[in-house]
């Protein structure tokens, strides 16, 4: 049997491949963007697919709950700068 932390790695793989919408809980379910990958501890998150306008990395302990292929952040809209990644 499985751990929450296993499952939560391995759902984070499932929802990396289906480019599952990360949705930010405490704002109104506002849609930041797509998980592209996991690295690590962290969801990569990156909002706009050609252009990409913000990538973010957020802590998988961040995650709220998943599922129809959407993962609800804990993540205020004024805290997502610190997650942002700047290239």
């Amino acid at each position: 049997m499985q751990n929450s932390e296993e499952k939560l790695i391995s759902l984070a793989s499932y929802y990396a491949f289906h480019r599952a919408s990360a949705i930010l809980s405490q704002n109104k379910d506002r849609e930041i963007g797509k998980v592209f990958a996991e690295y690590k501890d962290k969801l990569i998150v990156i909002d706009g697919e050609i252009k990409k306008e913000h990538i973010y990395s957020i802590p998988k302990t961040e995650v709220n709950h998943y599922g129809d292929k959407r993962v609800y952040l804990n993540v205020s809209e004024n805290s997502l700068k610190k997650f942002e990644i700047l290239i």
